[in-house]
């Protein structure tokens, strides 16, 4: 009765170990390696100069200069930095799918994203710190204007939306946002892409 006993007290061990190695395989097979190594966040440092300026996140006081902000991979946003009598500032912070992606999307193919699409983690956010010198009220400010900014996010948030209802391929999602940085964000893609040719 007792080697029974000890029998079945085994065989059930084994059982539960072979389950938590299966499901340990799935855990890591379903999270993705970006999710693990990237994580779905990434800390963007805001300075400015002069510096104590207030920092907005898509439409939310965050804190003032200088400060980290802690963004989700898998959403563009706008960081706004301003300071009585200066020019705001508006920065778009996008998700970046990196040089293979995009290699991938010129020449004309696409790749399984799988999880670490969906949680963001294969994405990288850029720029990757957000430093501007704010500009006095009488004076022109360079770059691109705060209403650019807040165009090409938003086309970048309704591209997500139509992607995320499955009314775009994934195809068609990335050729989407690789036309739209073309366009306003340039300096984001590889030098070969971001001709205009291309």
């Amino acid at each position: 009765m007792l080697l029974l006993a000890s029998i079945r007290f085994r065989t059930a061990t084994a059982v539960r170990r072979s389950r938590l190695v299966a499901a340990v395989v799935t855990l890591a097979s379903v999270t993705g390696c970006a999710t693990v190594v990237n994580g779905t966040t990434q800390k963007i440092p805001v300075a400015s100069d002069p510096p104590a300026a207030d920092v907005i996140v898509d439409g939310a006081l965050v804190g003032q200069t200088p400060t980290s902000v802690v963004l989700k991979r898998n959403t563009d946003h706008l960081v706004t930095v301003q300071k009585a009598g200066y020019e705001p500032r508006t920065t778009p912070v996008v998700k970046d799918v990196g040089g293979a992606v995009w290699g991938n999307v010129l020449a004309g193919g696409v790749i399984g994203w799988g999880v670490d699409a969906a949680s963001g983690a294969q994405y990288k956010l850029v720029p990757s710190t957000v430093s501007v010198a704010l500009v006095p009220v009488s004076t022109a400010v360079a770059g691109m204007a705060t209403s650019d900014s807040s165009d090409f996010v938003g086309k970048l948030k309704a591209l997500d939306q139509l992607h995320a209802m499955k009314q775009v391929s994934d195809d068609e999602y990335l050729k989407g946002r690789v036309e739209l940085f073309k366009r306003y964000m340039p300096e984001a893609l590889p030098a070969e892409s971001a001709a205009p040719g291309n």
